[in-house]
């Protein structure tokens, strides 16, 4: 493209303008025509770039584009382009003429206007030539353009497209200096935010005059019928309200409050206009969720005032001016922009209700409550989800959950919100009624997964209502559910003696009723030992035996039934505890125990009605699985109730398991059969007798010792354990006729069963009762009782069989192995689909647990991927639970830490990384956790010297091979579901589970917080694969700056080999890409070396690798501000402990990119300084590392190839003489410097 060599100044020919003009115009359409060339595109692109960075006459050439009405609307916005470009990037370099010109011609076209404001085809152009004005303002205003107000005001004249563009400058405006920040001069950008405080008054008022101006002129046009004219006025309104939102939000309280709260009236009864009402809405939300101090909170409360809730609540009540979709969509829409409103306003009253005597409840309460009833029950289940959330912001509030009025609105609270509980299918009519529930779900939910997963959402919220609720008036909750329950008995009582078949249906309208009882019954139940004034015992235990009498043949409704008995039984709990001779509750109470353990026992032996139909047999199954499991739960939450019926309970479930059951009771299955064995355990784990508890566990074991012993054969090698479980042989499709799923079953069997035993099997909490029953065999030097396990001498002899089946299964992936599959088992060792969601943290759609729909049946392969998957957990569960468990008589077995070696951790450099995830997480964490100190040395020492050269190598070169990946561009932003996307995924997750254990060993923790945290930590990546967060919490820093090593931490740092490699994976997790284990490392390094500093280990070679790894870190994260403030805290603390002894880290700070020597050594004499009392960095220290190692820090991808923008500062604002009283500006806005003369608009000096 031809460029003539024209100088800067003064307009050039007119000639010279249109030839360039012409040039660039067809260069723009032929970059966006759809039929160009890729190359002729790219080469018009550079051309137009070139014109852009070069070209002395990018303005003038901008200008005249802009404004030709010849071009059309892609090259006019082109032309806008190369002026805000001129701005940004060439400002600094142009002349004071150039400025002047460029100024005169952008308010010549603000004046003038793009187009009608009501046309919104035309909305990029004006919202360029807005940001123009403002990239303008960003270097100018306020000191060297004094009378911008005055020339905007004036433009407002013109008329409403003019009063738009000026709005959008001010929208643009207040992003960039208040909202968004992104203004690259802090100075200017506080410069622009005191002068927009200084003339707030007036702005305010100025924007108050046009919604009046607008709203009346839009109605009085509307009214005449010249809707064009209507129209632009409306446009008008709405980017005032746009511009109110950007200011709101931030500004004083005074200047929202003005004139009484003039703008908090306006936005009221805009949310009654159809035309302004979602705008209006937007704005009052960001005022009603200001955050602050009290002093700032309280005006708001003013919107509780009558007059104005009358307004929300007629806005909440309107139908839509017609029924149609386009209408009922607007409505919705704005629904949920009130209800931001109304949790706004929620929010600020229980924030400031109760703080003093001034703030009480507002006497129009009821107008809110009212308001809030509504919108719970609007078909739309977001509207009353949304209202739901607000109505437990006042149920949590100590003042408001008890006022009378409250009090009188949970009735008609639990009657709205408990319909809403019962579970709704996704609509299968493609058009459902306009405003109906199902219209609505079809409106925002795309799939029947996407539904099903926010209708569990707003179910655990509609019942956290109940739950609360229980809390304030528990008579009134417990007798809706007492209501609703007798109501459902007698239906399915009449339904079931009119022969009525209930069908067998997840989905059947009946089910689905029961189903949301159970829900309800619970929750409420969950909460009445609580609260003070319960319900009477005897009507509770009325209810339970009107569920032990409805007599049933239908899984479904056994099984719900089980569920009302499981939620009731907290009534025989508080009978038993009035038990008396002459209390004749509480030996009904004593009565009915029997009747439920019966009814509980009969559904483990339900026969379907049809054994061949495959529906019934599941759902049967299902019943049964229920009826094992509610025996643990009760076993769990009411042992000493259970305890006397022991024996009873023993007898009935030896007589189930029995081998072959009898002909009238289904063959239970093994998940049931061990289920049952592990509520018996939590029984007797309350007979405080150890010698009945062990002879107990024996008899347990016992059944199982000789299958353990009979598998040595089987896992005396991975070909052997192959053959017996039939991973050699193909699959069979005919399942009854494979002799190996018997073999498979029984492994599992007797897994189980140990696993049960170790998990379930402990001794007594209190103290005596463990001293009385004969737990305890010694005491610690501290003086701590050391209680057996009564399981311990059962399961000791079988920990053999059960390392050797660890063995095998890490052995399967030995080459020989892999090579003895079987063809159709090749790909037996991949992970579950289940795994692969869990690890890339898709979440899974809520299940019923009963349902019975059959959707595949599993193949062999899938059946023998299972098996699998069940014994390798099983294992390392096992293992994992021995430490806690077991405890000392564990840890002090001869060759223990030899056996784990040679069999947990065989062959531990050729599993894959899901198979190590458990090893380390499951297994090894808890086993050190739990190991008693006098066991460290013989124990851990071993095992960690044989892991952490493993671990160190293992995951330095997976992070290696995944940054190879990244760099390869075969992980890029857009793959999510590939192979190398989950292998990523998984090394950050094994990288970070290592570091826990390491913590743990090192410093210590608690193990339940980690594996609390560890599972939402998996989707916390973003696209540059690291952390950008809040900066590190007040704990965090704490903790970095005052851990401490433990007592086993000191043995490992103090072996070489052992310390070197962990500092080394610390070390190197610095800099591995990933903000969180780079965190967690930060954590980790800093007690460590202050240790190795205390205790002499450091040599020069650590030092500088340390202080390099911290560089390392800066250089990856230091664009993050959670990362970058550990590590700087970290880096001025490794200075000042090694530099001292090791000069030449100084020598490291000086090999960083353009660091200025003086700086160095300043930073050298400040760390020499007697350092801070105890573990305390100096700021100074940090803010100096910090600037020495700004140049090191890497910079986000959207910042990499960013053109800088440099804004000059101005010189200091002197302060104005005419202020007023509260601090602004006197006078108007409009009248403010109108003489100003033009030829000083930007002055010379800078």
């Amino acid at each position: 493209m031809s460029q003539q060599g024209v100088g800067v100044g003064v307009p050039v020919g007119v000639g010279v303008t249109e030839a360039l003009a012409a040039e660039l115009a067809k260069a723009v359409d032929l970059i966006l025509h759809p039929q160009t060339l890729q190359q002729a595109r790219l080469e018009a692109h550079m051309a137009c770039e070139r014109f852009k960075d070069e070209s002395p006459l990018c303005a003038q050439v901008g200008l005249y584009l802009a404004s030709s009405v010849q071009y059309n609307q892609q090259v006019r916005h082109f032309g806008l382009q190369l002026i805000e470009y001129t701005i940004k990037f060439k400002w600094n370099c142009i002349t004071h003429e150039e400025k002047v010109y460029i100024k005169d011609n952008a308010i010549k076209m603000l004046n003038i206007g793009v187009g009608p404001a009501e046309d919104r085809s035309l909305l990029h152009l004006k919202d360029a030539l807005s940001r123009i004005i403002v990239e303008m303002i960003k270097r100018e205003w306020p000191q060297q353009w004094s009378d911008l107000l005055p020339e905007l005001s004036q433009a407002c004249n013109n008329g409403e497209a003019q009063t738009e563009l000026v709005l959008l400058v001010f929208l643009r405006l207040v992003e960039d200096v208040a909202l968004l920040q992104t203004i690259e001069s802090n100075q200017r950008r506080k410069d622009m935010y005191q002068a927009l405080n200084n003339n707030m008054n007036d702005i305010f008022e100025f924007f108050l005059r046009l919604v009046e101006q607008h709203v009346n002129a839009f109605r009085e046009t509307t009214r005449l019928g010249n809707f064009q004219k209507a129209n632009a006025h409306s446009r008008v309104v709405e980017m005032v309200l746009l511009t109110l939102s950007g200011f709101v939000e931030w500004v004083s309280i005074q200047h929202i409050m003005s004139s009484n709260g003039k703008l908090l009236h306006f936005l009221c009864i805009l949310l009654n206009d159809k035309a302004f009402q979602c705008n209006a809405a937007e704005c009052l939300a960001q005022i009603t969720n200001r955050k602050g101090q009290a002093k700032e909170r309280k005006p708001l409360l003013q919107l509780y005032g009558e007059e104005l809730l009358r307004y929300i609540y007629t806005a909440a009540s309107q139908m839509p001016a017609e029924i149609g979709a386009h209408s009922l969509e607007q409505q919705h829409q704005f629904l949920k922009k009130l209800l931001q409103v109304l949790n706004g306003m929620v929010q600020q009253l229980v924030a400031l209700w109760g703080k003093d005597d001034a703030t009480q409840r507002p006497a129009q309460l009821e107008i809110m409550f009212e308001c809030l009833l509504l919108l719970l029950q609007h078909a739309s289940l977001t509207i009353s989800h949304g209202s739901a959330l607000i109505w437990q912001l006042l149920l949590k509030h100590d003042g408001c959950s008890k006022d009378y009025l409250m009090l009188n609105y949970i009735p008609k609270l639990i009657h709205t919100i408990a319909p809403r509980i019962v579970k709704l299918p996704y609509p299968v009519i493609s058009q459902p009624v306009v405003g109906s529930t199902d219209y609505y779900i079809h409106l925002e939910y795309d799939s029947e997964e996407e539904f099903a997963v926010y209708f569990f959402r707003c179910r655990t919220d509609f019942l956290e209502i109940f739950r609360q609720a229980t809390l304030v008036q528990p008579l009134v909750t417990y007798g809706y559910c007492e209501q609703w329950l007798q109501s459902r008995l007698r239906n399915t009582q009449t339904e079931i003696e009119s022969g009525g078949n209930i069908s067998c249906s997840v989905q059947d309208p009946i089910y689905l009723e029961w189903d949301a009882l159970v829900c309800v019954l619970d929750g409420v139940l969950s909460r009445i030992l609580l609260v003070p004034e319960r319900p009477a015992v005897a009507s509770g235990l009325r209810l339970l035996e009107e569920c032990l009498k409805l007599e049933t043949n239908n899984p479904l409704i056994y099984s719900i039934l089980l569920s009302c008995i499981s939620a009731l039984f907290v009534f025989l709990s508080m009978s038993s505890c009035q038990l008396t001779p002459n209390n004749c509750v509480a030996m009904s109470g004593v009565a009915l125990l029997p009747r439920v353990l019966d009814k509980i026992f009969r559904a483990l032996v339900l026969k379907p009605p049809n054994e061949l139909e495959k529906v019934q047999l599941k759902s049967a199954k299902n019943l049964r699985r229920h009826a094992a499991s509610l025996l643990v739960k009760l076993a769990h939450k009411y042992p000493l109730l259970l305890l006397p019926v022991f024996e009873q309970i023993n007898n009935h479930v030896e007589c189930l398991l029995k081998e072959p059951a009898p002909p009238t009771h289904p063959q239970l299955d093994r998940l049931m059969r061990t289920t049952l064995q592990e509520a018996l355990i939590l029984i007797s784990n309350h007979f405080c007798d150890f010698e009945r508890q062990t002879l107990f566990i024996e008899h347990i074991i016992e059944q199982k010792r000789t299958e353990w012993l009979n598998f040595g054969d089987a896992f005396k090698s991975p070909l052997d354990f192959m053959r017996y479980v039939g991973l050699d042989k193909p699959p069979v499709y005919v399942l009854d006729t494979d002799a190996t799923i018997v073999n498979r079953s029984r492994i599992l069997d007797a897994l189980h069963v140990v696993l049960g035993v170790v998990k379930r099997c402990t001794w007594p909490d209190d103290p005596d009762r463990a001293q009385r029953g004969g737990f305890v065999i010694g005491c610690t030097d501290l003086g701590n009782p050391i209680c057996r396990n009564p399981a311990t001498k059962h399961v000791v002899p079988l920990l053999s069989h059960i390392l050797s089946l660890m063995r095998v299964l890490n052995e399967l992936f030995r080459p020989e192995a892999l090579a003895a599959l079987s063809e159709g088992y090749r790909h037996i060792h991949g992970m579950l689909e289940h795994e692969k969601k869990l690890l890339m943290a898709i979440c899974a759609v809520p299940a019923d647990p009963l349902d019975t729909t059959i959707k595949t049946e599993p193949t062999a392969f899938e059946k023998m991927q299972t098996f699998m998957s069940l014994v390798t957990e099983g294992c390392y569960h096992l293992m994992g639970s021995a430490g806690p468990s077991l405890g000392r008589d564990l840890y002090q077995l001869l060759g223990l830490s030899d056996a784990i070696i040679s069999n947990i951790f065989s062959c531990i450099d050729i599993i894959p990384d899901y198979r190590l995830r458990p090893i380390i997480r499951v297994f090894f964490k808890p086993f050190v956790y739990s190991c008693p100190p006098s066991f460290y040395e013989t124990v851990l020492v071993p095992l960690f010297a044989h892991l952490t050269p493993l671990m160190c190598e293992r995951l330095t070169s997976r992070w290696l091979y995944i940054s190879s990946l990244y760099e390869s561009g075969q992980l890029s932003g857009d793959a999510r579901d590939t192979q190398e996307v989950l292998e990523d995924q998984l090394n950050r997750t094994l990288t970070r589970e290592y570091l826990d254990v390491l913590k743990i060993a090192l410093v210590g923790g608690q193990i339940g917080a980690d594996h609390a945290g560890s599972t939402n930590v998996v989707a916390m990546e973003n696209e540059e694969h690291s952390m950008d967060s809040a900066p590190q919490s007040r704990a965090s820093q704490t903790a970095l700056l005052s851990d401490i090593i433990s007592d086993l931490g000191g043995k490992l740092l103090r072996h070489a080999l052992i310390g070197n490699y962990i500092l080394m994976t610390l070390l190197k997790a610095l800099a591995w890409n990933d903000g969180i284990c780079s965190m967690k490392a930060v954590n980790i390094a800093a007690p460590v070396m202050r240790f190795l500093a205390a205790e002499q280990l450091m040599d020069e070679n650590k030092a500088v690798s340390a202080f390099t790894a911290v560089l390392q870190g800066m250089q990856v994260h230091g664009q993050h501000e959670a990362n970058q403030s550990g590590l700087i805290t970290l880096g001025v603390q490794f200075y000042e402990l090694l530099r001292p002894k090791f000069p030449i880290l100084s020598e490291v700070l000086q090999h960083i990119p353009s660091v200025n020597a003086s700086d160095v050594q300043k930073f050298d004499e400040k760390i020499s300084v007697a350092p801070v009392k105890g573990n305390k960095v100096d700021r100074a220290k940090k803010d100096m590392f910090k600037k020495l190692t700004a140049q090191l820090v890497g910079r986000s991808v959207n910042q990499l190839f960013r053109h800088e923008v440099q804004i000059a500062n101005l010189p200091p604002m002197q302060p104005k003489a005419g202020k007023s009283a509260s601090g602004s500006v006197s006078g108007d806005i409009m009248d403010n410097n109108q003489n100003a003369n033009l030829s000083n608009l930007f002055r010379s000096e800078k």
